[in-house]
């Protein structure tokens, strides 16, 4: 029977050897809900008040936050939700807020400077 060959080089001098590879998707983004913070495309900068929120909370908030984005692909695309489309959005969402099913929503509350009012819905893959 052969005999094997006594290695040279240990696995960790390998490893050691081996340089750091650059990420390929670019830099790591948070998304809006992640880093609290999310300027529309007037430039208002808001903040995040309180989220992800109960359903019963979202509802009302889709009623009467002055303005309501849909954060689509983890917030990578925002689109803002105009006063007479709101109901046929959250129609589309409400069922999916907080599920175990793809894709799922999660709700925030942003509020601006000036005390207007963002509700923030991110979708999350």
């Amino acid at each position: 029977m052969p005999k094997k060959r006594p290695r040279t080089v240990s696995f960790a001098v390998v490893l050691e050897s081996l340089e750091p590879v650059e990420p390929d998707g670019g830099p790591f983004v948070l998304s809006p809900a992640g880093a609290g913070e999310l300027v529309d495309a007037d430039g208002c900068r808001w903040k995040v008040l309180r989220g992800p929120l109960d359903v019963r909370l979202a509802k009302r908030l889709v009623r009467g936050a002055d303005v309501m984005i849909i954060g689509e692909g983890a917030g990578d695309r925002l689109r803002c939700v105009p006063a007479e489309e709101r109901g046929a959005a959250w129609a589309g969402i409400k069922d999916r807020i907080g599920s175990d099913g793809l894709p799922s929503y999660r709700a925030f509350q942003f509020i601006s400077a000036d005390g207007h009012q963002l509700l923030y819905i991110e979708q999350t893959c």
